[in-house]
């Protein structure tokens, strides 16, 4: 009697036994799991979507108003008026400083994360060149995906100003040579 009852425990488990490794097997209604043990399997990649092309700044430009270039100053470029440029070029709402540098020959740290080398504002041999009315429209308009526009951020006089303390950046590297 002692042996039936053993072997009967012994069918009961391995009936057991098969009943959870069937429900297991069953169970899995997903694909196949690949876990660090087991060897690689043949099965494709999921399709990703290519990425979109990288858009081409390279030829993006000043759109200036065509007598830019004589558009006048109407702030004197008085110490107060460069002060106030000089702090809306260093600070966050101008934010001059991020591409091109406290003194305006590029801020090379930043470079890496820029799209287009900074101009340089302190050349002393180009700046000179530039009309105010040129530095004003470039600084209201910007060039798209390269330089922001600042005429939303800053007001039409705050842009004379940075006009004014820009002027003085190539002075003082000219000073220096």
């Amino acid at each position: 009697m002692q042996r039936i009852t053993k072997l009967m425990g012994v069918a009961g488990f391995v009936t057991l036994a098969a009943l959870v490794m069937g429900l297991q097997i069953k169970g899995s209604a997903g694909p196949p799991t690949q876990n660090s043990n087991s060897p690689p399997t043949n099965s494709p990649a999921p399709a990703q979507q290519p990425a979109p092309p990288a858009q081409d700044f390279s030829k993006n430009t000043w759109d200036l108003p065509p007598d830019a270039d004589k558009t006048k100053n109407p702030v004197e470029p008085t110490e107060e008026s460069i002060a106030q440029g000089k702090e809306l070029f260093m600070t966050r709402k101008g934010n001059c400083i991020f591409c091109h540098g406290e003194t305006g020959s590029g801020n090379k740290e930043n470079l890496p994360k820029l799209r287009r080398v900074p101009a340089d504002l302190s050349n002393a041999k180009r700046m000179p060149k530039l009309s105010d009315g040129e530095i004003f429209w470039k600084i209201t308009r910007g060039i798209p995906g390269i330089m922001p526009s600042r005429e939303k951020q800053l007001t039409e006089e705050e842009r004379w100003h940075v006009v004014n303390f820009v002027r003085t950046l190539a002075k003082e590297t000219a000073a220096t040579f």
